[in-house]
């Protein structure tokens, strides 16, 4: 999940994206680490698992809040109902993790940090298809997530655009909901090892 490459192009000012990256940078390598290589079939069933067990209840409750005048008119991509027919395809049932974990997201600034790192796995979903694609996945069969993920470039670059743009936005803050939602993930991935 670790990006491969950056697709941000022709915002002045970084500062922002740079400092979540920086804070959240162990637990992303933390994560990536648990998810694996992806090598083989059952791994990658088990990642699925994993990533259900994570998005589903989080962009549920995403999906019940009005989003702060600083983000109108953009909207984060649900994932979860293609990680539930990837994980169909493969012949898993999708369990969704306890919501008592969830990251608080009861400000602008949390919900940015959020954002961020669900936005944010757009970048490594390209390198992840095509470990998926190794295995014999595609965007019809197993790895739709990931597809979509992958094409998700533009809403990465309108995110954070309106990320270095957003009025009195709290960094603290930001960087706990940040690191809070990539504990929610490790937890989902590690309860499957």
């Amino acid at each position: 999940m670790r990006p491969i490459g950056d697709p941000l192009q022709g915002h002045a000012s970084n500062r922002r994206r740079l400092a979540l990256r920086e804070c959240t940078a162990a637990a992303h390598a933390a994560l990536d680490a648990r998810v694996g290589k992806l090598d083989t079939i059952e791994g990658y069933g088990r990642y699925l698992l994993g990533m259900y067990g994570f998005r589903q209840p989080l962009e549920t409750a995403l999906a019940g809040i009005v989003l702060p005048a600083c983000l109108a008119g953009w909207r984060s991509r649900p994932l979860a109902p293609a990680i539930h027919a990837d994980l169909a395809d493969l012949g898993h049932a999708a369990v969704a993790a306890p919501p008592a974990a969830l990251p608080c997201v009861g400000d602008p600034s949390s919900l940015l940090g959020v954002l961020y790192v669900l936005e944010g796995a757009s970048l490594g979903a390209r390198l992840l298809y095509r470990r998926a694609w190794k295995l014999g996945m595609t965007e019809r069969y197993g790895a739709r997530h990931l597809a979509l993920q992958a094409q998700g470039a533009a809403s990465w670059r309108r995110f954070l655009a309106l990320l270095e743009d957003a009025p009195a936005f709290d960094p603290g803050d930001a960087a706990d909901a940040a690191l809070a939602t990539f504990a929610f993930a490790h937890s989902a991935v590690a309860e499957l090892r």
